[in-house]
């Protein structure tokens, strides 16, 4: 798994999650800096370790998705949309798993 940083058109910073084979499972809210999307990371990370929430549902076209909220309810990061639910709960079960160990990669320097 990787995060990867990322800066949008408007300024702000956004980081993503990738699994093993590349593809973008997870995304986080925007952020004013990039040191707050750092800590983003960081605060999932720990969050992750310390049994976060997950939302899980099935969406209006069938698909399933998952958000994953700290305690105290703040959204961490939100995921991409899965065809099975089987699918949905193995992606949870491998960000628990492997995001303390996830690298990280700044793309955000290349705008």
């Amino acid at each position: 798994m990787k995060f990867v940083i990322s800066r949008k058109p408007e300024g702000a910073y956004q980081f993503y999650l990738k699994d093993a084979q590349g593809k973008q499972i997870l995304w986080s809210p925007r952020f004013a800096t990039k040191a707050q999307c750092k800590k983003g990371i960081e605060h999932l990370r720990k969050q992750v370790e310390d049994k976060v929430e997950v939302d899980r549902w099935q969406t209006d076209s069938g698909r399933y998705l998952f958000h994953l909220r700290s305690r105290d309810g703040h959204l961490l990061a939100m995921s991409a949309p899965f065809s099975s639910k089987h699918e949905c709960v193995q992606h949870i079960n491998a960000v628990r798993e492997h995001v303390y160990m996830a690298e990280e990669e700044d793309v955000s320097i290349y705008l």
